[in-house]
């Protein structure tokens, strides 16, 4: 455990030390407070900041790759993995060292936007459970997020590869998918069994129906289980990445 800790101690510094961390930081917040004034800091509108919790996913899916993409590309591209091959590390404590390490910097980022919480407070009675349970799908959303770019940066050297694909996919699940549901749902007929069916299965892939309950203070099983399943199916498959290419 030990060793793992002090991986992720590692990735969390160096985040903190690179300008993109910062990047980051500042696009997110640029974002979140564009969302806070908007649809929750208006005159006459409930202390609620449910909705900018809501759609955080749409700037999270951009920004969280550039926060994995050097994790493993870098680490091939230098040559430092060979070197921790022969060291006494685990692909397991890579791998969860790495995750908790990102992971620990996504939840800087998303903490940031307490700031706007705090301003909403003074000037309102925000109910204060929704906030703590959009923090927790939050949190949720992005151990999802971080492991989908950890595996893409398993799978290159190249680290703007890396921000490409965790980028698609991210927008495939964070847009794509309930847009496509979207279209089912309207342009053809509710008879055809084969397309309810489609449609309730993207629906279920997407990102921003498993944030709706959180957002409203809500904590609901089946979203808890989605981010999980999902956070533990990608952190599985980088391992398997590491295992094949330690054979080659």
């Amino acid at each position: 455990m030990s060793v793992t800790l002090a991986i992720a101690k590692r990735e969390l510094t160096s985040l903190f030390y690179s300008p993109i961390g910062y990047i980051v930081l500042a696009l997110y917040l640029l974002f979140v407070g564009l969302l806070f004034a908007l649809l929750v800091f208006q005159p006459g509108q409930l202390a609620d900041p449910g909705p900018m919790f809501q759609w955080n996913h749409l700037i999270l899916i951009f920004l969280v790759p550039f926060i994995t993409m050097s994790l493993f590309a870098e680490e091939y591209r230098s040559g430092r993995m060979e070197m921790l091959r022969t060291s006494p590390i685990t692909e397991l404590q890579l791998v969860l060292g790495k995750f908790l390490g990102a992971l620990g910097f996504y939840g800087v980022v998303i903490a940031s936007s307490f700031v706007l919480v705090l301003i909403l407070t003074v000037f309102g009675r925000p109910d204060y459970m929704p906030v703590l349970t959009s923090y927790l799908g939050l949190l949720l959303m992005g151990a999802l997020m971080v492991s989908i770019g950890l595996f893409f940066s398993s799978l290159t050297q190249h680290q703007i590869v890396a921000v490409m694909s965790g980028t698609m996919t991210l927008v495939a699940l964070g847009i794509l998918c309930q847009a496509v549901a979207f279209l089912l749902g309207a342009y053809l007929s509710h008879s055809w069994g084969w397309a309810v069916e489609l449609r309730r299965f993207l629906n279920y892939l997407a990102i921003e129906p498993h944030m709706v309950g959180f957002s409203r203070g809500l904590i609901g099983t089946e979203h808890v289980a989605y981010f999980v399943t999902g956070t533990f199916l990608f952190l599985f498959l980088t391992y398997v990445v590491l295992e094949s290419r330690k054979w080659r």
